[in-house]
């Protein structure tokens, strides 16, 4: 199947936390070997020269590298020699249920940013929120850094980014195909379960631990899309969108789907449905 789903996923469910932020040229004495740290960090790099190995790999990154040293993995620093290096930098989580989002996915170490004030400017605002005291700083900084979480993934590849090979990905992504094609059927835990080899009561659990989100809500996540995209593209009755999607009853998919979008079925109609 294609990553996309999974991957959509990933992004819907994505809590990240920023615990440290900077604008600085580095000391001579900026230096650290073969340690873990249980966060991510981004460095910008502006200006200078220095050294960084991250899992097996070494770099010297030059002005305008954007590198991502993910959390889990060993990584060291030093300044070398020369003008030391100045860079925009911060240390995050990103998190999907109890994962960290990059070892889901699979993306490179560092992007190239040159010539491209929009990547300074994202880390300036995210910077700049950090040092506000206002009730809203704290969304601020959250909206600042999923701003840069996904221009480096847009910028990381060329098309969406592909899943990492992990123990259990290949039959969650067996779930998540199942129920791509079966989620106008009466789905149930067992038959999920079934699909992933997986006792149900641990089935759940393993699922909303990898996803951040359980496998009942992600199925009805599903059935709402397909109702919103077949309001906006047919003249279907709501009754036989229910029949499309695997809810007949049309007062639970009504209820649910307000929930979910704050419109009844016929008010989003009305409002995005083409004219």
């Amino acid at each position: 199947m294609s990553s996309l789903p999974l991957t959509r996923l990933y992004m819907e469910n994505l809590d990240v936390r920023v615990t440290a932020v900077g604008y600085n040229q580095v000391w001579t004495d900026w230096r650290e070997l073969d340690y873990t740290p249980d966060y991510n960090k981004f460095y910008l790099i502006c200006d200078g020269e220095g050294w960084l190995k991250i899992g097996d790999s070494e770099y010297h990154p030059a002005p305008g590298q954007w590198f991502l040293m993910p959390q889990g993995v060993k990584q060291s620093f030093s300044y070398t020699s020369g003008t030391r290096f100045t860079k925009y930098w911060c240390h995050f989580t990103a998190r999907v249920g109890e994962r960290n989002l990059f070892d889901l996915l699979q993306v490179p170490d560092f992007i190239e940013a040159k010539n491209d004030g929009e990547a300074a400017r994202l880390f300036r605002a995210l910077f700049e929120y950090r040092s506000l005291s206002s009730i809203s700083a704290p969304l601020l900084v959250k909206s600042a850094m999923l701003q840069l979480i996904a221009y480096y993934l847009e910028h990381a590849v060329a098309a969406q980014p592909t899943l990492r090979p992990a123990a259990l990905a290949e039959p969650l992504q067996q779930v998540i195909a199942h129920i791509q094609s079966n989620y106008h059927r009466n789905l149930t835990i067992e038959e999920l379960a079934e699909q992933a080899h997986l006792h149900p009561n641990y089935f759940i659990r393993v699922f909303k631990r990898q996803f951040g989100t359980s496998p009942i809500q992600y199925v009805n996540k599903k059935r709402l899309e397909e109702t919103k995209l077949l309001l906006v593209t047919s003249n279907l009755l709501l009754s036989e969108i229910g029949d499309r999607v695997g809810i007949s009853d049309i007062s639970y998919l009504s209820r649910l789907f307000k929930a979910s979008t704050g419109f009844s079925p016929t008010a989003y109609r009305v409002t995005f449905g083409s004219r």
